[in-house]
């Protein structure tokens, strides 16, 4: 009783901790569903949340209004990701307006056609590597710097279970998703001693706009094979990241 009173007493701690460092940028590129979604879970957890889009600019409008309502600090932001320019600016602008960034959620994610790989072209699988390995390069290039002034600094990516239990047709993103998965582990060890943790959250499929394309056959297998015989859903993976 006393080492789980301890814990507890540590974990509220913890908590407390982390909510006073509470400027926090998350990245969609116009993964709407995700962004939304994980924007309006860390607003309730306590976090002042930065929105960002890649061309919905009305949608990401949308959220920051539903943020504001439950008078939380909320910013909208445009850029895209794959230009270490644009992510600059950003970061920049988010200095300017909310004074640092501590926590990153990157929820950067594309739409995952089936292609077998006799019809796939190097092009499609370049726009997977830029998207989800010089997007984060970007990111964590802007971001560091300021993390480093803070002592502190907390950034979580999203990527996907199909990398342990691949998919056929699903070449292109599954090696993107692999390569963020290196990539995390890789400079999570790096950082880790200047107070920067680096995180993966690695869903299930989910119920989002990303698997419009996949076949209801799949997704019933999908569903079928899991312990709770249902597709995830956006609300449990945004607890998971604001929990982190």
């Amino acid at each position: 009783m006393v080492k789980q009173l301890g814990l507890v007493s540590q974990r509220k701690y913890l908590l407390q901790w982390i909510l006073s460092h509470k400027d926090r940028i998350i990245h969609g590129y116009d993964n709407c569903m995700w962004n939304g979604v994980t924007c309006l879970q860390l607003a309730k957890d306590g976090f002042d949340v930065v929105v960002h889009y890649f061309k919905n600019s009305e949608l990401a409008k949308k959220i920051r209004d539903r943020i504001i309502v439950q008078e939380k600090r909320a910013i909208v932001v445009q850029a895209d990701i794959t230009k270490f320019k644009q992510v600059q600016e950003l970061t920049n602008n988010i200095i300017r307006q909310l004074g640092t960034i501590t926590v990153v959620a990157n929820c950067t994610s594309a739409k995952i056609p089936d292609i077998r790989f006799s019809d796939l072209e190097w092009n499609i699988l370049q726009e997977h590597l830029d998207l989800n390995i010089r997007g984060a390069f970007n990111i964590h290039k802007c971001v560091l710097p300021i993390m480093e002034m803070e002592g502190y600094g907390k950034i979580i990516h999203l990527t996907t279970q199909a990398i342990e239990k691949p998919s056929p047709k699903w070449l292109h993103y599954i090696t993107a998703k692999s390569a963020l998965h290196g990539f995390t582990k890789a400079i999570a060890v790096e950082l880790a001693p200047k107070g920067i943790c680096v995180n993966l959250v690695s869903p299930g499929m989910t119920n989002t706009e990303l698997i419009a394309d996949i076949p209801e056959k799949a997704r019933l297998l999908a569903e079928v094979q899991t312990p709770l015989k249902r597709l995830a859903e956006p609300e449990d993976i945004a607890g998971v990241i604001s929990f982190l």
